[in-house]
This record gives C-alpha cells, sequence and structure tokens, in this order.
C-alpha cells in the first residue's frame, strides 16, 4: 500500500492565494512546466500544494523534488487512489486555510492548476484583480486556449467550446441568478466556465458549497460550478491567460460519448433544481425534461449500434422516474415527437 508523504516545508496560512495541484501519473515535462508557471506569477502571495493521488509508474516527487526548497511549496502522497474528485477534494480540504476573519474574501482564494496545464505569468494577477473590483463575486474565471497532444479525433468539440464563449459570455460581473437561469436553460451545456485549471475561488465559498461530488468522472466541475451559483456571481476574464493540454484518453468529448456525462448532467440538473425558488423551477424542470428526453435517444442509439450501456447512473434515475412520473411522461412524448421529426 503506498503511504501518505509529505515533503517540504508547511505552506503558510498567510498567502493570499493557495494554490492545488492535483498529480496522478504526471508526466516529468508536464509537471515541471505546470510547476514552472507557478513559480514565473507576477503575483508571489502563493502557496503552492502539490497532491499526488498514489501514482505507481510516475516517481512525481523525483520529478519535483528540486523545487521543494523553494518554502512556498508542498508536496504530499495520497495513501491510495482517490480519483479525481477525491483528489481534488484531499488537495484543499487537507491543507491549512488562512485564519477566519470578516468578510468574504477575508479567508483567501483558492486556485487548482492540474499538473500538465499552464498559466501565463499575468494569471493570478489578473484574477485577483477581476475579484477585487467585483465583490459580489465569489470566483472568477479565465479564458484559456487548447493545446493538442497525439491524435485528436474531437479537435472540433473545444474550437465549438471557444466559439460559443466568445458569442456568448460578455466580459466582466455575471449576476449568479440570472446567469444560472441561463445554463439550466441549456442543460449546462456546454462548460462556459471551464476546467478549473483557470477558475479562481474565494475559500469562503468552497466551504459554504462543499466538496466536489467525487463520484462523478465527467461533470464534477461543471456540477460545481452550478452550485457556486446558487451563492454567488462570478467575472469572466475574456484573456487567454492559460493553456489546457487536450489528451485523446481523457478528453469530455470522449467520455459523452459513452454517456457517462449523459447521466451526471441529469444528476446536476436534479440537484440544482431542487435548490431553486419555486417560481424558479419551471425552468429548471423544462431542462430536466429535455436531458432525460435525451438520455432515452442516446440509451436506443447506443442499443441500436450495438455498444454497451453504462449503468452509472440508474439508481437515481429510477428513483427519479418513480418520483416524478408526469415529467418522464413529458420526457418519452419529446422524445418520440423529435423521432417522427428525424424520420
Amino acid at each position: 500500500m503506498a503511504h501518505e508523504s509529505t515533503t517540504g516545508k508547511a505552506q503558510s496560512s498567510g498567502a493570499r492565494v493557495a494554490v492545488y495541484m492535483p498529480a496522478y501519473e504526471p508526466k516529468k515535462a508536464h509537471i515541471r512546466a505546470a510547476v514552472e508557471s507557478v513559480r514565473a506569477q507576477t503575483c508571489t502571495d502563493w502557496t503552492l500544494f502539490i497532491n499526488d493521488d498514489a501514482s505507481m509508474r510516475e516517481d512525481t516527487q523525483s520529478h519535483v523534488q528540486d523545487f521543494l526548497t523553494d518554502p512556498r511549496i508542498t508536496l504530499k502522497r495520497n495513501e491510495r487512489n482517490l480519483g479525481i474528485g477525491g483528489n481534488w477534494n484531499a488537495c484543499w480540504q487537507s491543507s491549512s486555510p488562512p485564519p477566519a476573519g470578516e468578510g468574504l474574501g477575508e479567508r483567501g482564494l483558492v486556485a487548482f492548476l492540474f499538473h500538465d496545464d499552464l498559466w501565463e505569468p499575468t494569471y493570478l494577477e489578473k484574477m485577483i484583480a477581476a475579484l477585487d473590483l467585483h465583490p459580489s463575486a465569489g470566483f472568477a474565471a479565465a479564458n484559456h486556449t487548447y493545446v493538442k497532444e497525439g491524435e485528436v479525433p474531437a479537435a472540433p468539440f473545444y474550437e465549438e467550446l471557444q466559439r460559443f464563449v466568445h458569442q456568448n459570455i460578455t466580459p466582466g460581473l455575471h449576476e449568479h441568478h440570472e446567469f444560472l437561469r441561463w445554463w439550466i436553460s441549456r442543460g449546462f451545456k456546454p462548460n462556459v466556465i471551464g476546467e478549473p485549471s483557470f477558475v479562481v475561488l474565494r475559500r469562503l465559498l468552497m466551504e459554504a458549497v462543499g466538496p466536489f461530488n467525487a463520484s462523478m468522472v465527467q461533470f464534477l466541475d461543471s456540477e460545481y460550478w452550478a452550485r457556486c451559483l446558487l451563492k454567488a456571481d462570478w467575472v469572466y476574464v475574456p484573456e487567454d491567460l492559460g493553456k489546457f493540454r487536450v489528451h485523446p484518453a481523457s478528453m469530455s468529448a470522449v467520455n459523452e460519448g459513452l454517456g457517462r456525462g449523459v447521466f451526471e448532467r441529469f444528476q446536476t440538473l436534479q440537484t440544482v433544481v431542487a435548490d431553486l425558488p419555486p417560481e424558479e423551477r419551471s425552468v429548471g424542470n423544462t431542462a430536466i425534461v429535455n436531458a432525460l428526453s435525451g438520455m432515452i435517444g442516446q440509451y436506443f442509439a447506443r442499443r441500436k449500434q450495438g455498444k454497451q450501456v453504462k449503468g452509472h447512473g440508474n439508481s437515481g434515475l429510477r428513483a427519479f422516474v418513480l418520483c416524478h412520473p408526469l415529467l418522464t411522461l413529458c420526457a418519452i412524448i419529446k422524445w418520440m415527437m423529435e423521432k417522427r421529426q428525424r424520420n
């Protein structure tokens, strides 16, 4: 069994930004470049906490050993593999937060950077400035580019996402109720806020929202942003302030094709709509009907193609169908009508 270990000095709780780097089987060149991009920040008021999720093939400690002489950088290894969401949670929940204070921003900021992503040198400086300018914003998200490595069959997915964000998301502050209603109406498609590597959150907001949903694989970041939007505004920084590496084996578009994302999106809609004020739930229920209709269509499409139908999420789906027969009937009717139109 892998043992938990901590290398480097303990993180200073006085830093403005706690940067968390969840790592799993990181390539040496990738993780070193990621750490270097943190060290190159024009804002130097940060601590970096690298949390290795019990890697077996890659020696994470060896890869970053020379960086650990910097008192701002700490490395820890999980005793066992926690998975994607579990490791994200282990990052920010196991480190010491800044001292408690009064006001939304008094307990500092939290930033994630995946071990194979990169920040531009002004990333933290500009994200902090955006949050300081908009005190009601609980988090800020930055535009970024995608670096494709190897064969990327779903490259158009990322290009379409970038075009959509450019055309639909205005720079600056977004009021959370209004934005959440719009995003719900689209069934949380696409993830316009983006990957955690390019989002900076107020720690107080994270403490109020709670941990990431570690049972999810594909949709856990969107699900978390949706829960954040139940409580706080957000601000969009349109500059390209980082690079996200795209790997064919772990792309969101590929996972979507496996059907996992559809179940997780449906689960997210249920969770968020249940927390909406009663007068706003009609928009949410319409989105749920659309999502359930899409799930029905995908199920039969995969069966027709002879592909395996994943069972993840079926128990939650069955519970929903039993509790909401009218919405389920509406979804079936919608699917049948759309099928008839296509034929």
